[in-house]
């Protein structure tokens, strides 16, 4: 989006040559050329005639050449799309073809949104209309999800002299959207989480209180709120929450630190969708054994997928060990880089563990980030950033590993990971220091009952450029090319149906959330 720098006018290249004629061949020396005053009358003027005409000449085919030498330039130039190939293969031409359109002409928009910018002539279509940064003290969004009625984000604004935590929801089509409060937020929270019950929206949010924190579940239908009951959270410093329904029972998962505080570990209670009353109490899931932090649940039919990271001990620190040796410089710890990675375990329908928690990536990798989908044959699908570098910095790559219940297959890199066996083109791509995040796609029947087309969207998120976006088949293998987007811009997916996407852009202090209806190329047939 930043602005087409073009050289003024009289500033060409033909401009920046010397003249024509210092380019000319010498001229025969002065012995071979006829005096001035042996020259016949005429021969003078035809001869200064006959420079301009060679030069005149000269200069129209220079005009006439150039459009077509900066055509064959540009054809020839790589694109600048990340992930796109040359542009005379058929298949990169497919690729790059706009796979996304809005559903719906205006956004919905929750907060103060911007007003437009003005034009050289007062009206409106500045360059600023098409902006898309946050503000401080802008609306957050949380993860959408998909229910009966269209799609539900957790929300929240600065409102009522503090900050407002609420539900929106938006039509299928986008075109109808709506707020539902649920209630004041204290302190620096999150969003909250919300999850699809059929018709209605089960909301999770943390609160402070004097145990440390609660988590407050509530169930919307319609404009109506109803809460149950309260769950301890716990005083360690992550904010990791999710809830998922299946059933007749809800799920909701977090981490929690131990008594001795020397490791995380999973929580999980589960509850009734239509009461929400407590079911089961919270009990640990994850091993007694195991640093565990950031869980993620999705229902399946029959039961549950639940997925966390886990980490190995961090290494004593040097300081703690050795004396000092005064120097400031080497006194001041960094970052530790400690090996993480995906442990994954399915649960039944009352929330129950049925086997022993497996890790699905390498034990001495080191992942920071992920997102997960339900896949063929009710599988979960997994996508993931692994790098090695401190957070925030850019690097690593981005994998995908698919899980049935009779095990996991090997994580397939998608993007980085140059060089490595049996990576796609798109291997070759900076990763950036943007995340993954896995959408549910629509998925057709075709001769036979085989289901054809992709298993899911992939889309990366970066705050240096446009959101990337890429199909992936049911194993997890890249169906399309990784590329951007126009209708998505720096729009960020964050939920999906059988037949669209959630899309939320920022606009100053505002959030505007949108539908786009996207086809995806069905993968080759292998």
């Amino acid at each position: 989006m930043e602005p087409n720098h073009r050289a003024p006018p009289g500033n060409t290249s033909a401009d920046r040559r010397p003249p024509t004629s210092d380019r000319r061949p010498p001229t025969p020396t002065a012995d071979r050329r006829p005096k001035a005053e042996d020259e016949p009358e005429g021969v003078a003027w035809k001869g200064a005639l006959a420079i301009a005409l060679a030069v005149g000449g000269l200069v129209v085919w220079r005009a006439c050449s150039t459009p077509d030498r900066a055509a064959s330039d540009a054809a020839a130039a790589p694109s600048a799309i990340p992930g796109a190939s040359d542009p005379g293969d058929p298949a990169a031409s497919a690729a790059k073809a706009p796979r996304c359109a809005a559903a719906s002409a205006a956004p919905f928009v929750i907060g103060d949104a911007p007003p437009p910018a003005r034009g050289p002539d007062g009206a409106g279509g500045g360059a600023a209309d098409s902006a898309e940064d946050l503000a401080p003290f802008a609306v957050e969004v949380g993860r959408g999800a998909a229910f009966a009625g269209g799609f539900a984000v957790g929300a929240q604004r600065e409102a009522e002299g503090g900050t407002v935590a609420m539900v929106a929801t938006l039509s299928a089509d986008g075109a109808q959207g709506k707020l539902i409060r649920l209630a004041r937020s204290r302190g620096d929270m999150d969003p909250p989480v919300v999850a699809g019950a059929g018709g209605a929206i089960l909301a999770a949010m943390l609160e402070p209180n004097a145990g440390g924190r609660a988590i407050k579940v509530a169930r919307v239908e319609g404009e109506h709120v109803t809460w149950g009951a309260e769950l301890a959270e716990g005083r360690d410093e992550s904010l990791a929450l999710d809830i998922a329904a299946s059933g007749e029972r809800a799920v909701i998962v977090w981490d929690d630190v131990t008594r001795d505080g020397k490791r995380s570990r999973i929580m999980l209670a589960s509850a009734d969708v239509g009461t929400l009353r407590s079911v089961t109490s919270a009990r640990p899931v994850s091993q007694p054994s195991t640093d565990a932090e950031m869980p993620r649940v999705i229902g399946r039919p029959g039961g549950y997928w639940l997925a966390y990271i886990a980490r190995a001990e961090e290494p004593a620190r040097k300081a703690a060990t050795e004396p000092s040796d005064g120097n400031e410089d080497t006194a001041a710890a960094g970052e530790t880089i400690t090996h993480q990675w995906l442990e994954v375990v399915p649960l039944d329908e009352t929330g129950a563990l049925t086997s022993t928690p497996r890790a699905v990536t390498p034990r001495d990798g080191h992942v920071l980030a992920y997102d997960l989908t339900l896949s063929d044959d009710d599988g979960l699908l997994l996508a993931f950033r692994d790098d090695d570098t401190p957070s925030g910095s850019i690097g690593g790559r981005i994998s995908a590993v698919l899980v049935r219940l009779g095990g996991a297959s090997e994580p397939r890199v998608l993007v980085g990971g140059a060089g490595e066996q049996d990576a796609p083109p798109e291997a070759a791509l900076g990763v950036g220091a943007g995340v993954p995040a896995l959408l549910p796609s629509a998925r057709g029947t075709g001769p036979g009952g085989a289901r054809e087309g992709a298993a899911a969207w992939l889309s990366i998120a970066n705050a240096s450029g446009p959101t990337q976006l890429a199909a992936l088949t049911a194993r997890g293998e890249l169906a399309d090319g990784l590329h951007a987007e126009p209708a998505l811009g720096r729009g960020e997916p964050i939920a999906a149906s059988a037949e669209a996407l959630l899309v939320a852009h920022p606009a100053g202090k505002a959030m505007k959330l949108g539908v786009l209806r996207c086809t995806m190329t069905a993968p080759p047939n292998k």
